[in-house]
């Protein structure tokens, strides 16, 4: 019960539309209910007959999918809680983490997580999940399939709190990217910074030069930290 007191409160907010698009035809009773927040009526399926909680939908979804995709932290217990299946992909290759992760229902990513959810997912854009992840043993050098590690993908982003975190617990700061270093992507970075700052106050006094930046190489990562500098409000 505490643990799902816990997730209820991470949900606020008002209601987000469902991101999947709905064909009720294509569902069956489970995912109408797991898609509605409507946790008692699995509830009373499985008092009524053995079913499968695994079924799938036409785009091989599973409950759980509909679940945390609409952030339905009650029914995402329920599941788990009846042995469901984790870490199924859909049609799309995605698990059910990456779900609740791309739609930002970081109470159901937080279940899914304790209950033992594969946690090495790279994509994510949010500091307390990364630190989440990293804790539950994420390797914290794994590639998506372009081959870009989370650090690649936070710096990509210009994520700055993603990537000074990252730094900060050893991730390789020397990954390659297609031939290019993590250092050289964050010179590039800096340079953005520095000319989109120099464009705003063209007569205003810089506040260095990306030629001063010492190599990545022979920084620690509490200094490199330093070659991040917030990205002006655009």
């Amino acid at each position: 019960m505490e643990r799902l007191s816990a997730a209820l409160k991470g949900q606020t907010g008002p209601e987000r539309p469902s991101p999947f698009m709905i064909h009720h035809g294509d569902l069956r009773k489970i995912h109408k209910a797991a898609s509605r927040g409507q946790a008692w009526k699995p509830e009373r399926m499985m008092k009524k007959t053995t079913m499968d909680l695994n079924i799938r939908d036409a785009k091989k979804r599973t409950a759980l999918h509909w679940a945390c995709a609409n952030g339905h932290a009650k029914v995402v217990t329920l599941l788990v809680d009846r042995k469901c299946q984790l870490d199924v992909l859909d049609g799309e290759n995605r698990t059910i983490l990456m779900k609740a992760l791309q739609c930002q229902r970081e109470a159901c990513a937080n279940i899914l997580i304790d209950s033992g959810a594969d946690p090495n997912i790279v994509d994510v854009e949010n500091l307390s999940v990364v630190a989440k992840l990293l804790s539950c043993g994420a390797d914290i050098e794994v590639k998506n399939k372009a081959g870009h590690t989370p650090l690649l993908l936070a710096i990509r982003k210009r994520s700055e709190k993603i990537v000074k975190f990252l730094l900060t617990k050893n991730a390789n700061a020397n990954a390659v990217d297609k031939f290019k270093c993590v250092h050289q992507q964050l010179l590039e970075y800096k340079q953005k910074i520095s000319k989109n700052s120099q464009n705003s106050n063209p007569e205003g006094t810089s506040e260095g030069t990306p030629d001063e930046a010492v190599p990545l190489a022979e920084r620690t990562p509490d200094t490199a930290e330093s070659l991040v500098e917030r990205t002006p409000d655009e």
